[in-house]
């Protein structure tokens, strides 16, 4: 078993951070606005039991936080805090946590004019353990399959153009991962790691209007406290070739070498892709690709409509990647800019667009993400193939916004690392996966204060090697006042249903929630 990652350069963050604020010109006005909410939830299976053992309560729920905002020149930051208090009537209860804290930061910063610029991310929240299990469903007081997780990333970056002839890039990303360590036994389970990363590239410039180039080269190296040291290097080449006003060839070539352990299958090799790219308005959008990778025939498909009152949107992709990646980088359909389309016809300035979005999220509880494959714990690299699919609709008084996805993973290292997260009985649990499910959300303002709320997610898993499958649904209805500019009511009916890899262990939650949110 590899040795447990040192906590290498976790001092870089603060350090470099500290050295922004500190900068000529990074004081810009910032905006720090607290938070509290207020929440009284029944429901009648406070743990996600099974349904011979459920058990209702009385929640009471307490959130402080905060959001702090910067939109300066040079330093543009955002940070959101909160911090759950959970109380029970019962305080014998099992299967539930007592608080969790969730966090998002965000740091794009300017440190030498054209020259020298820092990325820096951060998150904490809860994930699933297994996609087998009961998921995260806004019943955040149940500890049932379920992990804290905490990511952070710093980047700098040098940005040098060459006239118009050339741009070229060196960016260094060191990251993180900490899961708690958490698996089925003392010192089992998810590996906690560290990365570092460099990629390099040139692009040509504004010179080459015909035909475009760009070169690259990645190398990344994860420790990891539970798996064996990992490597990924990537050098390729592109061009682009502008075939008319609205059309453009693409063709990249280059070579792929993954240091994974794997049972004989090819861990490397040479790969190539061509496409094309066809925009024939700024309202609609498609970019296509079809080539060979190391695995086998890769695909990639990117398809953007807007209308005045829609937008349709259409993604598949497959790709090796890893549970940490996607950890780090989310791939989700984002809630904000789905709204952020839809509302460019009514709100031009981007700006005002992005506060009228984050406005609406707010007064909405719309989730930061539409429905999108579990990403369940797995210590290996997986290919993932993946299609999203969704649309959104925009009225005078109601939006409605439906998505769906179908997923597959198939495990390409040795399957060893994962029996320590399942168990050596369940190892091939996590073999071969495939995830299908979609959502709907629905919002009406019956006046300028008061709307209604209905949502539902649904979505089925299943293990191809052993049979196992599960299922979950959500269903929600509400209905938002808002009382002030600074405070808004809520009342909410949820229920909550599904079954786990063990098809007898179904498990039901019916709750209702009053809230109170008040910003200061």
């Amino acid at each position: 078993m590899a040795k447990r990652a040192p906590r290498r350069r976790a001092v870089v963050v603060p350090a470099a951070l500290a050295a922004l604020l500190a900068a000529p010109g990074a004081r810009a006005e910032w905006r720090f606005t607290p938070t509290v909410d207020l929440r009284e939830t029944w429901t009648d299976n406070v743990a996600l039991s099974r349904a011979e053992d459920a058990k209702s309560r009385f929640v009471t729920e307490l959130t402080p936080g905060f959001t702090l905002l910067n939109r300066g020149p040079r330093l543009k930051a955002s940070a959101n805090y909160q911090l759950h208090y959970y109380a029970f009537d019962d305080d014998g209860v099992e299967g539930v946590r007592h608080a969790q804290s969730q966090l998002r930061t965000d740091v794009r910063a300017t440190v030498i004019d054209d020259l020298l610029f820092l990325d820096a991310d951060g998150a904490i929240g809860q994930q699933p353990v297994s996609a087998f299990g009961p998921q995260v469903n806004g019943n955040g007081y149940a500890s049932a399959n379920r992990a804290n997780v905490k990511t952070w990333r710093v980047s700098p970056y040098l940005l040098h153009r060459f006239g118009n002839s050339a741009t070229a890039a060196v960016r260094y990303t060191h990251d993180a991962v900490d899961a708690g360590r958490t698996g089925l036994g003392e010192g089992t389970g998810f590996g906690d790691s560290s990365g570092d990363l460099l990629v390099m590239n040139l692009n040509s410039g504004r010179t080459f209007r015909r035909l475009g180039w760009g070169l690259q080269y990645s190398h990344q190296r994860v420790d990891d406290s539970i798996a064996p040291e990992s490597s990924v290097k990537m050098v390729s080449a592109n061009t682009r070739y502008r075939l008319g006003a609205d059309v453009n060839l693409t063709a990249s070539a280059g070579y792929d070498e993954y240091d994974y352990q794997s049972d004989g299958e090819p861990t490397k090799g040479r790969f190539w892709q061509g496409g094309i790219e066809w925009t024939p308005s700024p309202r609609t959008s498609l970019v296509a690709g079809a080539g060979k990778r190391y695995y086998g025939n890769t695909y990639n498909l990117q398809a953007l409509h807007r209308s005045r009152r829609s937008v349709w949107s259409i993604n598949y992709s497959d790709s090796v990647t890893t549970t940490r990646s996607q950890l780090l980088l989310p791939a989700t359909i984002d809630t904000a800019s789905m709204l952020d389309r839809l509302f460019i016809a009514q709100i031009p300035d981007a700006a005002a667009r992005a506060q009228a979005v984050d406005a609406y999220i707010r007064a909405t509880g719309l989730p930061a993400s539409l429905a999108d494959s579990i990403n369940y714990f797995s210590n290996r690299f997986i290919l993932q193939k993946q299609l999203q699919a969704s649309v959104a609709f925009n009225t005078a008084r109601t939006t409605l916004i439906v998505s769906a996805f179908d997923s597959r993973r198939e495990g390409l290292s040795l399957i060893q690392t994962d029996s320590l997260l399942t168990g050596p009985a369940s190892a091939r649990l996590n073999d071969d996966t495939t995830q299908r499910g979609g959502s709907a959300m629905w919002n009406m303002r019956l006046t300028s204060r008061s709307a209604i709320n209905a949502s539902w997610i649904s979505s089925r898993q299943e293990s191809n090697g052993t049979g196992i499958a599960s299922k979950n649904t959500a269903l929600r209805l509400a209905v938002t006042r808002q009382f002030s500019p600074k405070v808004r009511g809520a009342l909410e009916a949820r229920r909550v249903s599904g079954t786990t890899a063990d098809q007898a262990a179904s498990y039901r939650e019916n709750a209702l929630t009053a809230s109170l949110s008040l910003q200061f």
